[in-house]
């Protein structure tokens, strides 16, 4: 049976050495607001690592220190990458225009996810979705070359790399 991720973890330091968690995301929709820790850490602080906690209570350390989001089926979580200033030691990162990725709740990388809006593109937010059928679902928001043009959002379900096959959503600030 897969181990399902049930909350993805920030692990942060202060520039004293202290340390502190903070929830990023839960799936028993216990309280995210856990940043008061991270607050009082001495600045500057620095996101070292995030670390996904399954059902059975087994902490998987990830290979980044970006905010991992839960997929729907709790199998694994989708990764948006920032920039490389923000990587540290150990740490991967995927460049633009796939800075999304997906890992298994083993932390391994399932894949990176392909941009649909071309080669100057990059992966912008990932946003909640209530999908056609009522369930609950993901989805990344790609920026073209030219932004603020417009944005689509593509639904995430974790089994395909290949976003052009989901029907997108146009969006705009």
């Amino acid at each position: 049976m897969i181990a399902l991720v049930c909350k993805v973890i920030g692990i942060w330091r202060g520039s004293d050495g202290n340390m502190a968690e903070v929830d990023y995301g839960r799936t028993d929709g216990g309280s995210t607001n856990q940043w008061d820790a991270v607050d009082a850490l001495k600045e500057p602080r620095v996101k070292l690592r995030t670390v996904i906690e399954l059902e059975d209570g087994l902490r998987v350390i990830l290979p980044t220190n970006e905010i991992a989001y839960i997929l729907p089926d709790k199998s694994g979580v989708l990764v948006l990458f920032g920039d490389d200033k923000s990587v540290q030691d150990g740490c991967i990162s995927f460049p633009a225009p796939g800075n999304a990725a997906i890992f298994n709740s083993d932390g391994s990388l399932r894949f990176g996810l392909k941009n649909p809006e071309g080669k100057d593109a990059h992966f912008r937010a990932v946003v909640s979705l209530t999908l056609s059928d009522g369930s609950e679902g993901i989805g990344v928001r790609a920026c073209p070359k030219v932004y603020p043009a417009c944005e689509y959002v593509y639904v995430v379900d974790g089994r395909t790399d290949d976003l052009s096959k989901e029907l997108p959503r146009w969006v705009r600030d």
